[in-house]
């Protein structure tokens, strides 16, 4: 007998759900393309400090012109051409490997700090929840039981917003990443799983205790993070704990933990009804979304729906289509299109998913 719970819904989210929950409150939430921009301004310190000084209000400022550097050097302003240009740089001159790579790890490590603004727990980011009170439908009606949430963004929004509102927790949220004091923190009501597949500004790439050399992906817990589950302690990870994402670049190479966590998902959009698309544009460098997609329309069962919520969803939908040599109708599933902007059709959404609960 099979007793692993089924799932109903797939989610993609891509960076136009965390640029809806912060509209009104923050302008830095980037597309691919002006992310370079932000993170080379901030690491500019504010105009009214000495340049020498070391901590800015408890933070310390960054002071590396790397990004900037490296965008004059491949005379390019976007992000994903710039650490394709380094890594295929580190590819081809030895000479210069552990210098060029130490450069690299340390614009991963920009971006890392980047996107840590946009933690929900912290004090300063709570009038997020308090001005857009439609996010509080979104955590408690969008996700429901056994939900798996695929995304792609850095940033602790999502994860910020559902433990808020105690419908998901750390404990047992994320797709095969673990902390090992995770079970000191609540548990995951509603089995809502997290697949973050380009890694994330809270994971940490930690040694083994034994062997120092080899690595596993880990998670830090903290009340910025996680705002309920996080608020009476925090849990760092394993030995000398570095920031872990897979930096935008056409050269991807996850960790093995990060593979699992990829080969799970592929499973998973195997069996589920309905797979939610919203605010993810289907760029054709990400591969393994198409697999993802694949895996989807190739199921057996019949009536099952590809719902797509993004300004450009008719788009979103030709590029799929055009991906098949029989097109979408080709296979059994109905697509479904919202384009009017994620907070003007969440609620119309949240009405579609329980009308195909019913049936």
């Amino acid at each position: 007998m099979n007793n692993k719970p089924q799932t109903n819904n797939l989610f993609l989210l891509g960076a136009g759900f965390t640029k809806a929950v912060w509209e009104y409150v923050k302008d830095d939430v980037p597309a691919n393309k002006e992310l370079l921009q932000k993170v080379i301004d901030s690491c500019k310190p504010p105009s009214n400090c000495n340049r020498t000084e070391l901590n800015v209000k408890g933070k310390k400022i960054l002071k590396t012109t790397l990004p900037k550097k490296y965008s004059e050097k491949y005379e390019t302003p976007d992000i994903e051409v710039l650490l394709t240009r380094l890594d295929l740089e580190i590819l081809t001159n030895q000479d210069q490997n552990n210098a060029l790579m130490n450069d690299r790890k340390e614009i991963e490590r920009l971006l890392v700090e980047y996107f840590e603004q946009f933690r929900l727990g912290c004090s300063h980011n709570l009038q997020v929840l308090e001005r857009n009170t439609w996010l509080e439908d979104i955590a408690l009606k969008l996700f429901h039981t056994n939900d798996i949430i695929v995304t792609l963004n850095y940033d602790c929004s999502l994860e910020g917003l559902l433990d808020h509102f105690e419908i998901w927790s750390p404990n047992g949220g994320y797709v095969e990443i673990r902390n090992s004091s995770q079970n000191e923190y609540p548990k995951n009501p509603k089995n809502i799983r997290i697949a973050k597949i380009h890694g994330s500004e809270n994971f940490r790439l930690c040694s083994m205790l034994k062997e120092k050399n080899r690595k596993y992906v880990s998670f830090e817990i903290n009340g910025g993070i996680y705002p309920r589950s996080g608020k009476n302690g925090v849990s760092t990870e394993g030995i000398d704990p570095e920031a872990y994402i897979i930096a935008p670049s056409f050269v991807k190479t996850p960790h093995g933990d990060i593979e699992r966590m990829m080969i799970q998902v592929l499973g998973i959009a195997g069996k589920a009804k309905n797979f939610i698309i919203i605010g993810c544009g289907m760029r054709p460098e990400d591969t393994f979304l198409r697999l993802l997609v694949t895996k989807f329309l190739y199921q057996k069962k019949a009536d099952r729906r590809l719902i797509i919520v993004d300004f450009e969803a008719e788009k979103i939908r030709a590029i799929i289509d055009g991906h098949y040599s029989g097109g979408i109708e080709g296979f059994s599933v109905k697509t479904i299109l919202f384009s009017n902007g994620f907070e003007d059709d969440y609620d119309r959404l949240i009405k579609c998913l329980n009308n195909l609960r019913k049936c």
